[in-house]
């Protein structure tokens, strides 16, 4: 019986990027961005190509001209709904023959979506992101810092089904997104949210995986 998945156990991180790596080993199990493929006998996958990422999923040694980006993923703790849509254009072709009215698809979709949250004062991610909209003041003893505003993607990726159980099937969406609004409420009772609206860049390479788990 095919699976039907839920939200709990499931969830959103924010990847960082290391270094680049460009000789030796792949660590199993470690999302990878790719920055360089050589042409004549890359050890990336044959169908991928700049800025894609993947999960090593085995022995994995770079070639001379094969490229990565190693992520370390944190999972944000502050989040509880990932809302997540996207869209298309529709363009109208319809002639007086048709029955009813015509179109073609844009091949170019939009994604986006509000991640809602509670707002928690110690967390790094929560001040990340708030640098995207205003300066951030942190003071250790006299020491005073103010950061920039900040600008750039943010590396999120999301948990659709995510098991070590053998015969399921990992499922793991990778979202590279900006981030474009920022709703933190002060209520007279209860919590304090923290809601931020992303949209996702498509020249980041965005993408779902499916992962067999078969050890």
């Amino acid at each position: 019986m095919k699976k039907r998945v839920g939200g709990s156990k499931n969830y959103l991180y924010l990847g960082t990027r290391s270094a680049e790596v460009t000789t030796g080993d792949l660590v199993e199990g470690t999302w990878y961005k790719i920055t360089g493929k050589t042409v004549a006998a890359s050890a990336l996958p044959a169908t991928s190509v700049l800025g894609d990422v993947f999960k090593c999923n085995g022995s994995i040694t770079l070639a001379v001209g094969d490229k990565v980006i190693p992520f370390t993923l944190e999972k944000l703790a502050f989040v509880t709904n990932v809302p997540n849509s996207s869209s298309k254009e529709k363009f109208e072709n319809t002639v007086q023959t048709d029955d009813v009215k015509s179109y073609i698809e844009g091949d170019k979709s939009e994604k986006s979506g509000t991640i809602n949250g509670y707002f928690i004062v110690e967390d790094d991610t929560v001040k990340k992101i708030q640098r995207r909209f205003n300066r951030v003041v942190e003071y250790s003893g006299a020491t005073v810092t103010y950061s920039d505003v900040e600008v750039g993607v943010l590396d999120f990726f999301l948990g659709r089904n995510e098991t070590t159980e053998v015969g399921d099937v990992e499922c793991f969406e990778y979202l590279p997104s900006i981030v474009e609004s920022l709703e933190m409420e002060k209520p007279m009772d209860g919590p304090q949210t923290f809601n931020f609206g992303y949209t996702v860049v498509g020249g980041e390479r965005p993408s779902t995986h499916y992962r067999p788990i078969t050890t």
